[in-house]
């Protein structure tokens, strides 16, 4: 091969060349960060069709007879994930619906892969019967005040049926700690 200026061959010059452009990188991209990073790796660049990796999962549900529903998360979380439970196509006129997690799902690595949810709809307080009369009325105070508390003590406003409500569960791999 002929030596070119310098004395290096036009294979040794490529070689050189080849080794200082930048190549594709062959690790996914990482997912977002909080506060973000420019990065440093100057020797590798993201191909046009990289994909970031999903952060959330996103599903519907419909409760089921016990106001319950089992969520498969769409991906698995290293951290319990944060939770935002919407109900969706709720009836004209119907009253509130209350969403909590209640139990995690894991995986045997430890990964948060699910939850169970349940829903309770909001009710409305019992029908007390006014006192009528005023016999009744100074006779019944006592027995009448009793009757009231008997009949809200231990009750549940949020206690109502939500069987059949489709609610929205939305999964978010948390920003709070190192690895989501």
């Amino acid at each position: 091969m002929a030596e070119l200026a310098g004395g290096a061959t036009l294979a040794e010059i490529q070689t050189l060349v080849a080794g200082m452009m930048p190549r594709p990188a062959s690790t996914p991209p990482l997912s977002e960060k909080t506060g973000a990073a420019t990065g440093s790796q100057t020797q590798e660049y993201a191909l046009v069709d990289h994909q970031h990796p999903r952060l959330t999962s996103t599903t519907y549900a419909t409760l089921d007879s016990n106001g319950e529903a089992a969520i498969a998360f769409t991906r698995a979380f290293t951290n319990k994930p944060g939770l935002n439970l919407t109900e969706t196509d709720a009836a004209t006129g119907s009253q509130p619906l209350v969403l909590r997690g209640l139990s995690w799902v894991t995986n045997a690595q430890g990964q948060y892969t699910g939850v169970t949810i349940q829903g309770r709809r909001a009710q409305m307080l019992p029908t007390i019967n006014p006192l009528s009369g005023l016999l009744t009325l100074v006779s019944g105070v006592v027995s009448g005040v009793n009757t009231v508390f008997a009949q809200l003590t231990g009750y549940n406003v949020f206690g109502g049926s939500a069987a059949g409500a489709t609610i929205s569960v939305i999964a978010v791999a948390r920003s709070d700690v190192a690895s989501s």
